[in-house]
C-alpha cells in the first residue's frame, strides 16, 4: 500500500531513500492546473542543487512517435542503446544515483508503460528516485501503476503517494460542459486558461485566431464557462480545459503568449506571471524582465516569489558573467527562507570561469565572507584563486576576503584550516588594507587606524566585507564618527547592490557604536530592526551569538534581569557552537551570572578569554572580559586574580596606544578595585552593574 505524505516531505522522503541505496517512487496526484509540474520542477531544482542528476520526461496525449518517454530518457543518459526496456533498466541502473522525473505519466503510450514497469520492479537494487505527475484520469497507465504501488513483494521499492489539493468546483458539470464546445470556441477557452488574466482581451483574440470573438464569449459565458463580469474563466475551467491539453501543447502556447506580450508592451508583472510558467523562451528580454519583477518582489519582502522567477531566468541563454549576475541575485533572495541554498549560488558563481567573471567573482566571494560561514567561504575562495588569468587587483581582494573567511571564526588549527600568512605592512590594495586593519586591531598592534581609515576612502560596487571590517577597527579605537561614516556608506551601497548580509553587519555594528556613545534607545532601536530585515531562522551561529550578547547588554542595562537570563536560554538552545561563536556566549552567560554569582561569572569569563586568545583577539577594546573577571574575583575574595587582570588589560591597552581605550580601561579598572569582598560584593555590583554596562558596552566583531 502506497503511504500518503504531504509536498512538503516529498524530498525528505526522496533524500532518505537515495542514502539508502535503494529505489523509491513517487506519485504526485492532482487533477490539470494543480501545480503537479510545479512540484516536479521544485523537486528537479532541489536536488540538481544538491549535485545529484535528475533526467525529466513528460508523456503526450497523442503523439505519433511510439515509446517516447523511453526514447527521451535513453537521449537524456546518453545512452548508445537500441531502445528496448533491457536497455532502459541497464542505463538507469548504471547511472544512479538518478532522479527520473515524468511528468503526465497518465498518457504514456503501452510500450513506455511496459519499460517504466520494468524499471520499477528493478530499482530496489540501486539508488534510484522516479517520480510520476498523474492527473487521476483513470487512463490504461495510471491502471498499471495503481496495479504496481499495491505489488507487497518484499522486493517491490517503497512508494509514496502525494495528493495535491484542489479547489471545490462542479468538475462533473465544467467537464460535460465542455463536451459541447466547438474546436474554435475551445481554442479561445485554451489560451484563455493559458494567459489567465494576464492579457488584453484583444491578444487573447489573437492567439485564439479567431474573428467573431465577441460572439464566442457569448456562447461560453452563457455555458458558464466565461465570468460574466470580465472576460475570465469561471472557477474550475481552467483546470479542466488545461486537461484537455497536452503538456507540450500548452507550453507551446504558453510561449506564443510571452511572445506576444512581449511585442505588445505589457506590465513586467503581468509578463513575468506569464514567463515563469512558459518554457525557455531563448532571448535576453525574457530574462532581463523576471530580473526586474524579482528586484521589485525583493524590495517588497516577498523574496520566494523574486526566487522563482530567478530560477526561471536562469534557463534563459546567457554568457558566463550574465549568468553569475543571475545566480549572486538569487542567492541574496534566498538568503531569508534557503540560506544553505544561497550559500550552495555563491559557490557556484566562484566555480564558473570566462570573459567578465572579475566583478561578479568579488561580489560572491564578499558575500560568502560576510555570512561568516568560514568553512564554506574559505574553500570556496581559494577555488577561484586556483582560476588562471586572474588580475592582479582580484587575486590580492581574494587573498583579503580569504584572510578574513579564515580569521573570522577562529580556531584555524583545531578546525583543520590552513595557517594565514601575515599580511605585508605595505598594502595598497583597498580589500586586504581593511582586513588587515582589523586584523591588526584584534592583536592590539599598532598601524590599524590609518589602514581603515585608507580602506574606508574606497565606495562603489566593490567587497563591502573589508569595509565593515575597517570601520569595526575604528570602533574599537574610539573613533566613533569616522566609524559611523563608513558603516552608513556600507548600508547605503549594500541596499544599493543587494548584498542583505552586508546590511544586516551593518546594522550590528552601528548599534554597537550606538551603544559606546550612551545612544541605549538608539542602540535598541537598531538591534530590533535587525530581525526585521533578516529573520531569526536563517541567521549564522555567529550573526546569533553576538546579536545575543548586544541583546543581553541592552536589557541589563535595563535592569531586565529574567529577559536577559531568557534570552541567554533562548540562544543556548539552539545547539553546540565553537570559536568565537562559543566566546561570545560564555561572554553574555557571564555577564547574567556576575550579579548573583560572581565567582562562577568570573570563571566564565576567564574561559571566555581563552576561545578568544586562541583566535588572537586579545584586545581589550573587543570584549571587556578581563575586566568583568576581576569584578567577579573581587567580589568573591580573589584579589591577587583579581589584579592580574587588571594588570594585563592594562599592558595591552598601552600596546594598543589609543587613548580613549587607555582612558575608559582605566577607569573601568577603578570600579572594579573598589568592588568589596564577602556578602557586601552583591549589592555593590548590583548598584554598579546597569551603569557599568551602559559607560563600557562590547564591541559587535571578533
Amino acid at each position: 500500500m502506497p503511504r500518503r505524505i504531504s509536498e512538503q516531505e516529498l524530498l525528505t522522503e526522496l533524500l532518505g531513500g537515495l542514502r539508502r541505496g535503494g529505489g523509491v517512487v513517487f506519485e504526485v496526484t492532482g487533477s490539470p492546473g494543480s501545480g503537479r509540474t510545479a512540484v516536479l520542477r521544485r523537486v528537479a531544482d532541489q536536488i540538481t542543487g544538491q549535485g545529484i542528476r535528475a533526467v525529466a520526461a513528460r508523456a503526450a496525449v497523442e503523439s505519433d512517435v511510439d515509446a517516447v518517454v523511453l526514447t527521451d530518457v535513453l537521449a537524456e543518459l546518453g545512452a548508445e542503446a537500441d531502445g528496448s526496456t533491457a536497455a532502459l533498466c541497464r542505463v538507469v541502473l548504471d547511472a544512479a544515483p538518478l532522479v527520473l522525473l515524468v511528468d503526465d505519466a497518465q498518457w504514456l503510450d503501452e510500450r513506455s508503460t511496459g519499460s517504466l514497469r520494468a524499471v520499477l520492479r528493478r530499482i530496489h537494487r540501486a539508488p534510484v528516485a522516479v517520480v510520476l505527475a498523474t492527473a487521476g484520469l483513470g487512463t490504461a497507465a495510471e491502471d498499471v501503476l495503481a496495479e504496481l504501488a499495491e505489488d507487497d513483494s518484499v522486493t517491490a521499492p517503497p512508494w509514496y503517494l502525494v495528493d495535491l489539493p484542489e479547489s471545490v468546483v462542479d468538475d462533473e458539470r465544467i467537464a460535460r460542459t465542455l463536451h459541447l464546445v466547438s474546436e474554435p470556441d475551445m481554442r479561445l477557452l485554451r489560451v484563455m486558461a493559458v494567459c489567465g488574466g494576464r492579457f488584453e482581451s484583444s491578444l487573447v483574440h489573437g492567439l485564439a485566431e479567431l474573428d467573431h470573438v465577441d460572439r464566442a464569449m457569448t456562447r461560453l459565458r452563457g455555458l458558464g464557462l466565461v465570468a460574466t463580469d470580465e472576460p475570465s474563466l469561471a472557477d474550475g475551467v481552467t483546470r479542466a480545459v488545461l486537461a484537455t491539453m497536452s503538456g507540450d501543447q500548452r507550453d507551446r502556447l504558453r510561449s506564443d503568449a510571452a511572445v506576444l506580450g512581449h511585442q505588445a508592451v505589457l506590465g513586467f508583472d503581468r509578463m513575468s506571471a506569464l514567463l515563469v510558467e512558459a518554457p525557455p523562451v531563448g532571448t535576453a528580454w525574457a530574462r532581463l524582465v523576471l530580473q526586474r519583477e524579482a528586484r521589485v518582489l525583493a524590495g517588497a519582502g516577498r523574496t520566494a516569489e523574486a526566487a522563482r522567477l530567478l530560477v526561471r531566468a536562469l534557463s534563459e541563454p546567457a554568457d558566463t558573467a550574465t549568468r553569475a549576475e543571475v545566480l549572486i541575485q538569487l542567492a541574496q533572495c534566498e538568503l531569508d527562507h534557503a540560506p544553505e541554498a544561497a550559500d550552495r549560488r555563491l559557490v557556484q558563481v566562484l566555480h564558473l570561469t570566462g570573459p567578465g567573471m572579475s566583478g561578479p567573482r568579488l561580489r560572491a566571494a564578499d558575500a560568502l565572507a560576510c555570512r561568516e560561514r568560514s568553512g564554506v567561504a574559505r574553500r570556496a575562495i581559494e577555488t577561484a584563486l586556483a582560476h588562471p588569468h586572474l588580475a592582479e587587483f582580484e587575486q590580492e581582494a581574494l587573498r583579503g576576503l580569504h584572510c578574513y573567511a579564515v580569521s573570522v571564526t577562529g580556531e584555524p588549527d583545531e578546525l583543520g584550516f590552513p595557517a594565514v600568512p601575515a599580511l605585508p605592512d605595505q598594502l595598497a590594495d583597498p580589500v586586504r588594507q581593511g582586513v588587515a586593519a582589523w586584523r591588526l586591531a584584534r592583536g592590539a598592534r599598532g598601524g590599524a587606524v590609518e589602514l581603515a581609515a585608507r580602506a574606508l576612502a574606497v565606495r562603489g560596487p566593490g567587497p563591502l566585507t573589508p569595509r565593515l571590517a575597517a570601520a569595526e577597527a575604528l570602533t574599537w579605537a574610539g573613533e566613533y564618527e569616522t566609524a559611523l561614516a563608513g558603516i552608513n556608506a556600507v548600508l547605503v551601497d549594500g541596499r544599493r547592490y543587494g548584498s542583505r548580509a552586508a546590511v544586516v553587519e551593518a546594522m550590528l555594528q552601528r548599534c554597537s557604536v550606538r551603544l559606546r556613545q550612551r545612544r541605549i534607545v538608539e542602540a535598541a532601536e537598531e538591534l530590533a530592526a535587525v530581525e526585521a530585515e533578516l529573520p531569526r531562522d536563517s541567521w549564522t551561529p555567529f550573526l546569533r551569538a553576538r546579536h545575543m550578547v548586544l541583546e543581553v547588554v541592552l536589557l541589563l542595562a535595563a535592569g531586565l534581569t529574567d529577559d536577559a537570563r531568557e534570552a541567554l536560554v533562548r540562544e543556548t538552545a539552539t545547539g553546540a557552537a565553537h570559536g568565537l561563536t562559543h566566546a561570545w556566549r560564555l561572554f553574555a552567560q557571564g555577564l547574567v551570572e556576575l550579579v548573583p554569582e560572581p565567582a562562577t561569572a568570573a570563571r566564565t569569563f576567564v574561559d571566555c578569554g581563552r576561545w578568544l586568545r586562541d583566535a588572537g583577539v586579545v584586545n581589550p577594546a573587543v570584549l571587556p572580559w578581563r575586566l568583568l573577571a576581576a569584578v567577579g574575583w573581587r567580589a568573591a575574595g580573589e584579589v591577587a586574580h583579581a589584579d592580574a587582570l587588571i594588570a594585563e588589560t592594562h599592558d595591552l591597552a598601552v600596546r594598543w596606544g589609543v587613548p580613549a581605550v587607555l582612558r575608559e580601561s582605566q577607569e573601568f579598572a577603578d570600579l572594579a578595585r573598589g568592588v568589596p569582598a564577602g556578602e557586601a560584593a552583591g549589592a555593590v555590583v548590583a548598584g554598579l552593574f546597569p551603569g557599568l554596562l551602559a559607560r563600557h558596552p562590547v564591541a559587535v566583531g571578533s
